[in-house]
């Protein structure tokens, strides 16, 4: 049996492979590839095949989607009870501190709305390349802060499986579009400042009919 497996014997491989939970696939590959150059055996400076072994049970964990959701479960089910023996605090962050910064509101303020401006132009002229602020009061560092992110998605045609081009519900079209919260948890030592983490929707897909806009999106902590 897997020592994930071992609710008595928890380990956390995403401290293991220094990624934070949620992170897509190619994170924890690059990741993992750094730490093994660091840990392989042959490293006579600072290999280590205990520890070496322990990064390739986290990697091979991580990388694989079923192991993974087990995996994630038993975290999930890990952090909160470590945080009913710290008695810490799990906060939801306000909605108005959530800030997309490809809205609209966003880049008036910034006089980005020019004519003939596309996405690419003020994400250079900004260097501003992650998608949602997340800010968090300095007093609010120590707690487990629950952000709920509003995403579009496409849902797939529940009266005719996107299969009618005929089909009254969808147009023909085959899905819809509407929006579903993300959420996330944050807990005190993944909320450092300047902090982007790069989040694979796909793991967080509510059932296999609805799927995000977009694959990926990226999250910067800023402590206000």
């Amino acid at each position: 049996m897997s020592s994930y497996k071992k609710k008595t014997d928890f380990v956390d491989y995403y401290k293991i492979l220094n990624v934070p939970f949620g992170s897509s696939v190619e994170i924890i590959k690059s990741f993992f590839r750094d730490k093994a150059k660091v840990l392989h055996p042959d490293n006579k400076l600072s290999g280590s095949s205990e520890k070496f072994r322990e990064l390739l049970v986290a990697y091979k964990t991580l990388v694989d989607n079923n192991q993974r959701k087990n995996y994630d479960k038993l975290y999930l089910e890990h952090t909160r009870k470590e945080t009913d023996n710290n008695s810490l605090v799990f906060f939801l962050l306000p909605h108005d501190r959530i800030v997309y910064t490809n809205s609209i509101a966003y880049l008036a303020r910034r006089g980005l709305l020019r004519r003939g401006m596309r996405t690419k132009d003020w994400m250079k002229y900004t260097g501003v390349y992650h998608d949602i602020d997340i800010l968090v009061k300095k007093e609010e560092k120590h707690k487990n802060v629950v952000v709920k992110i509003p995403l579009i998605v496409r849902i797939l045609c529940p009266s005719c499986m996107g299969s009618d081009v005929f089909c009254s519900c969808c147009n023909g079209k085959g899905t819809y579009k509407s929006t579903r919260s993300l959420n996330i948890l944050f807990v005190p030592k993944l909320l450092v400042h300047n902090k982007i983490y790069n989040i694979e929707l796909s793991k967080f897909r509510p059932d296999k009919f609805i799927h995000f806009k977009k694959k990926n999106i990226k999250l910067r902590i800023e402590v206000v």
